[in-house]
């Protein structure tokens, strides 16, 4: 991830070689997680549909990966990406609560009931509760996939501080 201002590290999808500076991944498979972290991830991207359950045993896999690599307990970010309805629903009434949570974001096409590339009135709400609940536990908040860039690279949705980039430090949304 990139600043804008900055968001932590470049994110790399899982499997790829590791860029050979600190990064991060997007996986929720814990073993995948802990070859990302002896691999120099110092982050974790977790999508979640429905519940926040995943980003919780992803936290609690971190925290057993980091003792037996030696690391600082908390040394390694997790971030929370939105990527369907249920999830941002569940964000009006819970929390995560993960204390190593360090951003929270919304892949816009995971809401994919309107016309391609466009924000409609359900990716709009559910982009809102994102922001919202970033804005709430003072957590840096990103947007991705179609229409979520306006033509001058900024968040296309008012509310949204960063953008998530590829290790190559391009924006993942797509122009």
């Amino acid at each position: 991830m990139v600043n804008r201002p900055a968001l932590l590290w470049p994110l790399i999808a899982d499997g790829d070689d590791a860029p050979g500076v600190t990064f991060s991944v997007a996986t929720s498979d814990p073993d995948a997680a802990r070859a990302a972290v002896t691999a120099g991830a110092r982050a974790i991207l977790v999508p979640v549909d429905d519940d926040f359950a995943p980003a919780d045993r992803m936290a609690v896999a971190l925290s057993v990966t980091e003792a037996e690599l030696g690391l600082a307990d908390g040394a390694v970010s997790l971030i929370l990406e939105i990527a369907g309805p249920a999830a941002a629903l569940r964000l009006g009434r819970d929390r995560p609560t993960s204390r190593r949570l360090a951003a929270m974001g919304i892949d816009l096409d995971g809401f994919a009931l309107g016309a391609p590339g466009g924000i409609d009135a359900p990716r709009s709400v559910a982009a809102g509760l994102v922001a919202l609940a970033g804005a709430a536990l003072r957590l840096p908040v990103y947007l991705t996939g179609d229409g979520s860039l306006s033509p001058a690279g900024k968040p296309a949705i008012a509310g949204f501080t960063h953008l998530l980039v590829d290790g190559d430090g391009k924006a993942c949304s797509p122009a």
